[in-house]
């Protein structure tokens, strides 16, 4: 972008070897306007020998352009043919005015850059595209060789124009990553794609976009609009709807079956731009570890929805880049898994007081508890034997039977357990002693009998396998027979005594 003079002035110096030293400014003392006046040297002038330079660098910039139709002839006579250009190199000659053209042979050059005349730009073009260089380029070379105004403007739609051009390039640079805005609740975007068949399946991947909570289902059937609902439906009745659902442009999602579904449950459907599937790159990607994990897992032989189980747990336990897990962010709390059972389990006990006026029962308390006989309800006698917490115990009945009953289920009662003996007179069915052994055992007995004056509580509706709560006045008649002890009491320990003496052993 040099001036003309400047330009011969340094393609003079050019030819020269230099050692560059430093000099303090105050031994650089500023020359006058005379000692840079230029001194005759014989015949031969330095303006002469820069002259002679320039016009090598001319000539040879113009038989880099040159062709068989193009030649200097043809520059100089369409040059003279152009109206703008003829006129600026009568100006030149005339020293009319100052610019950066300059005139060499009857040819304009722009900064050692040949002025091509609009009648042959168009042929230097063709030159400069004989190889479908491409924009940049050809923009290149042709800052070597050549100039005219709006030449970069002219190669770019040269370029644009050529089908061959067109059809070989590559894809424009990438744009930077634009991420999707970060939403303000959970569940309010999600992702979702289908990945498969892989090992007989197909897995519909679905991921909130907040807390990346995933869900995964799988499918043995090739999917269709009316399985997908299906499986949404089945995650949507434990999540909720989103706000909004993105997907690409399968004909699962843009079909009317689907789209119906959306529109009637509020879900606002947005579809990536096809062949470019990084727009939805939070599904994709998972998708991809889905895989790589279920390749890992091939050799376990459980089933495939057993992995997948395996996998979503250990996923959503696993801290992301962020530090929380995205149970953490989904559910506000770590879900459990086996891992914690390293760590001892402290049971938090209730601080709660038990009201004033509950019922309170203490151990060794006769009470009578509800059991239930074929689903029906009946009383029965016991005695506490443990107090669980503050309302739930621990009932023996006198059957010999354990029970935990609510406080709600027990009342308290004054009968007790009576003491029965049966004598060896009644007994003398049973088989004697051998008559080698002096002693004979008799048994002890012992069965719920009420005390007199003492009344059970009874349900009028209902049967109750009690005794009665006192004995007749009037004994009751009976005819004379054998009396043995009850079956059920055979395997009692008996207590032994001799029956001659009374004494025990």
């Amino acid at each position: 972008m040099t001036s003309a003079r400047l330009l011969r002035y340094a393609s003079f110096l050019a030819g020269f070897d230099y050692v560059v030293s430093f000099k303090k400014g105050t031994e650089n003392q500023i020359a006058d306007c005379l000692s840079r006046a230029p001194t005759a040297q014989g015949y031969v002038t330095t303006d002469m020998i820069i002259n002679e330079e320039v016009h090598r660098i001319c000539s040879s910039t113009v038989f880099e352009i040159s062709t068989k139709t193009l030649t200097v002839e043809e520059i100089v006579k369409e040059t003279d043919k152009d109206k703008e250009l003829s006129k600026l190199k009568r100006d030149i000659k005339s020293n009319s005015i100052e610019s950066d053209y300059t005139l060499n042979g009857e040819i304009l050059f722009k900064n050692d850059k040949v002025v091509v005349p609009k009648s042959l730009q168009l042929e230097v073009l063709k030159d400069l595209h004989s190889t479908h260089l491409g924009i940049v380029k050809m923009k290149q070379l042709a800052r070597r060789y050549c100039t005219w105004k709006n030449i970069d403007k002219d190669i770019e739609n040269l370029v644009k124009s050529c089908r061959d051009c067109l059809s070989t390039q590559n894809n424009p640079p990438k744009a930077p990553v634009h991420h999707w805005d970060p939403p303000s609740t959970n569940w309010e975007r999600i992702h979702l794609d289908y990945a498969g068949p892989f090992q007989g399946y197909y897995y519909l991947f679905l991921i909130d976009a907040k807390s990346r909570w995933a869900e995964i289902k799988a499918i043995s059937e090739p999917p269709t609009s009316l399985n997908t609902i299906k499986l949404l439906n089945d995650i949507f009745s434990t999540h909720g709807y989103p706000f909004v659902m993105v997907s690409d442009n399968a004909s699962i999602f843009t079909g009317d079956t689907f789209s119906n579904y959306c529109l009637e449950n509020g879900i606002r459907q947005k579809f990536i731009v096809p062949g470019h599937p990084a727009t939805n790159g939070l599904a994709e990607r998972n998708v991809q570890t889905l895989k790589n994990k279920l390749k890992s897992m091939i050799n376990e032989n459980v089933p495939i929805h057993q992995k997948i189980q395996k996998i979503l747990l250990r996923y959503r336990a696993t801290p992301l880049a962020s530090g929380r897990s995205p149970s953490e962010m989904y559910l506000n709390r770590q879900i459990r898994i086996k891992l914690d059972a390293m760590r001892p389990y402290q049971e938090e006990r209730s601080q709660q007081q038990i009201q004033p006026r509950t019922r309170c029962l203490q151990v060794g308390e006769r009470v009578q508890a509800r059991v239930f006989i074929s689903n029906k309800p009946f009383w029965k006698n016991g005695t506490i034997k443990q107090k669980l917490g503050n309302l739930h115990y621990i009932i023996e009945l006198d059957e010999g039977k354990s029970l935990k009953r609510h406080i709600n289920q027990l009342q308290k009662v004054e009968i007790k357990k009576k003491q029965v003996t049966f004598d060896e007179s009644t007994i003398h069915h049973q088989s004697k002693p051998s008559q080698s052994s002096p002693d004979f055992d008799p048994i002890q007995y012992t069965v719920s009998q009420p005390e007199p004056n003492q009344q059970e509580h009874h349900d009028p509706d209902q049967t109750s396998d009690q005794e009665p709560t006192s004995m007749p006045d009037t004994p009751l008649r009976r005819s004379q027979r054998p009396r043995r002890p009850p079956r059920h009491l055979e395997d009692y320990v008996y207590t032994t005594r001799n029956i001659k003496t009374g004494n025990y052993p």
